[in-house]
């Protein structure tokens, strides 16, 4: 009968459909570490009005668990519309954290150049927002709560694309050495790794290794999801071995910007027991993003244009079944 209704779950996800009507706000916090700002995206069942909240949840949603969602370099929470109202639309409260420095949902004046070369800040940022989110719930002196019903944030799924990716995988367990990325980078390896030119030009000293070396593993997380995730050469291969929560790897095999092999391939491989589900046709790399229009591009690489014959949203589709089994059975 588990089985059955596991089955029904995942056609029905399929689909996308919603049992209610599904909401999307943003809700801003100051980060207590840094003192900048946090600005949360939200996706929810919406239930009737009502005056004890700010979000009125339905009753069909999950309290028992939530999703956390992060995005990749120098983007923001909304390229994730598409998983964010698949997951709300089957209950699950899904928080998207756009990180300060990289996301353009903050102005243009607050992009940072080099703040997405510090990867390992935007683990310790989920951290903050999961913190603030308890914070506010269980403070019973705060003008209004954001939900008007507690959720158990002790069990996340974080769900991550490239650098948010590799995020997820941080918060599992998994640990940087910004040198073994500068040796990879240097090597015959690396050739048609785009991602090496984040690291190009650096300032000197712009990397703290004590601050990136540090364990990032937040216990609340207690499954990833990682899409095309990032950082690959400069993740430990003793902190992935050591993972020992559920993982499952999504990756495009003929990748256009993170050579397959040296990222997803070598995370699928490394940590013990990963899932890894692998795109075997043209997808390119941000196929693994909201279907766009725009004509702005990352290291010249379009984010919206997929190569001839690729369809993003039949990619979508496809990936719902696989998403939802992961998340409902860690499988």
């Amino acid at each position: 009968m588990k089985n059955i209704i596991l089955l029904f779950s995942m056609l029905f996800a399929t689909s996308a459909l919603a049992n209610d009507k599904v909401a999307y706000s943003e809700i801003d916090f100051i980060n207590p570490q840094t003192q900048q700002p946090l600005k949360l995206s939200i996706w929810y069942p919406e239930g009737k009005s009502c005056d004890d909240a700010k979000l009125c949840l339905s009753e069909s949603t999950r309290l028992d668990q939530a999703i956390l969602l992060s995005h990749g370099a120098m983007g923001s929470s909304r390229e994730l519309n598409w998983i964010g109202y698949a997951t709300a639309s089957q209950g699950f409260i899904t928080v998207g954290v756009n990180h300060f420095g990289e996301s353009w949902v903050y102005g243009k004046k607050s992009i940072q150049p080099y703040v997405g070369t510090k990867i390992w800040l935007r683990a310790s940022e989920l951290s903050a927002a999961i913190d603030l989110l308890q914070l506010n719930q269980s403070n019973t002196q705060a003008p209004l709560p954001i939900f008007n019903h507690s959720v158990n944030w002790q069990q996340l799924t974080a769900i991550g694309f490239s650098s948010g990716g590799s995020t997820a995988i941080t918060l599992g367990g998994g640990k940087y050495e910004p040198e073994l990325a500068i040796q990879y980078c240097a090597s015959e390896s690396s050739k048609g790794d785009l991602g090496c030119r984040y690291s190009e030009n650096l300032p000197e000293h712009i990397i703290s290794i004590e601050e990136a070396t540090q364990d990032y593993r937040d216990e609340r997380i207690i499954k990833v999801i990682a899409l095309d995730p990032a950082a690959g050469p400069m993740t430990t291969t003793k902190s992935l071995s050591n993972i020992n929560i559920p993982v499952l790897i999504v990756g495009a095999k003929q990748n256009d910007f993170l050579p397959f092999d040296n990222h997803a391939g070598y995370y699928a491989s490394t940590i013990p027991n990963a899932s890894l589900y692998s795109l075997e046709d043209k997808a390119g790399h941000f196929v693994f993003i909201d279907s766009c229009q725009h004509e702005h591009k990352a290291m010249g690489i379009s984010l919206c244009e997929d190569k001839e014959g690729v369809d993003r949203d039949n990619i979508h589709q496809q990936l719902y079944p696989k998403l939802f089994q992961f998340i409902y059975s860690g499988t």
